[in-house]
């Protein structure tokens, strides 16, 4: 492979900078250097050979260019990001709870096939963070915590519906209920969450899956949770829908 850089996602941010992108291409391990309208990335790291991340620095509003280099060659993706300007008087507008999309993995890891997850009722994604005192005589008597470590989950409350025509349940809730009846590896299934309208916000990572039916009286619908418990990193990836 050669060093080239293909995408920027999210390709807008505020002049101010200090967003975090997600830069896509080959051989990007190798980079060196990262410039955002001829300035340097703040950070960047890369995530492996196809994805590196990186913070934007603050620059003047307009679309620049993303050069990347290895210190023997650069590639360039000519104006692909637009820093905008924050109007304080833009108004505001609402964001709703069912923007966002659950998919899993019912392919391999190596070639994933991504099968979404539909009758969700209900997404609660969650994080909890572990922190621990790091407080010591220099702090004038004042309490400190520092994060150490931080866990992952989410809760998907589903409808359990059939197709009207073939009578077989969402092939996506089929593979977390049956995940859920296995041990290890085969009881865990890579999943990934994003913003169906192609804003910002898309995760992936690899989770532990629990089913449970609510039940309930004659008149009930049917209705399960489905519970995600985080095995590792929940990374930050490019809204595929973007």
């Amino acid at each position: 492979m050669a060093l080239s850089i293909t995408g920027i996602a999210p390709n807008t941010g505020p002049k101010s900078g200090g967003n975090t992108v997600l830069i896509t291409g080959t051989d990007l391990n190798t980079v060196t250097t990262v410039t955002i309208g001829g300035t340097p990335a703040v950070t960047f790291t890369a995530e492996n050979a196809f994805l590196l991340r990186a913070v934007v620095p603050a620059h003047a509003a307009g679309a620049v260019s993303v050069v990347i280099g290895d210190g023997t060659t650069t590639q360039t993706l000519a104006g692909g990001y637009t820093f905008t300007a924050v109007d304080a008087s833009e108004p505001l507008v609402s964001t709703l709870a069912r923007k966002f999309r659950v998919d899993v993995n019912t392919g391999t890891l190596s070639v994933p096939v991504w099968t979404q997850v539909r009758a969700v009722t209900d997404f609660k994604p969650a994080r909890d963070n572990n922190l621990e005192e790091d407080d010591d005589y220099d702090s004038d008597g004042y309490g400190s915590k520092t994060k150490t470590m931080i866990n992952w989950g989410a809760e998907i409350k589903v409808g359990r519906k059939i197709g009207f025509s073939t009578g077989v349940y969402d092939p996506g809730q089929e593979a977390l209920r049956l995940a859920s009846e296995e041990f290890g590896a085969d009881g865990s299934m890579q999943i990934r969450y994003y913003d169906r309208n192609g804003g910002p916000e898309a995760y992936m990572g690899i989770g532990t899956i629990s089913w449970e039916p609510e039940g309930g009286e004659a008149k009930a619908l049917d209705v399960a949770t489905c519970k995600i418990d985080g095995q590792g990193k929940l990374a930050r990836v490019p809204n595929p829908v973007a």
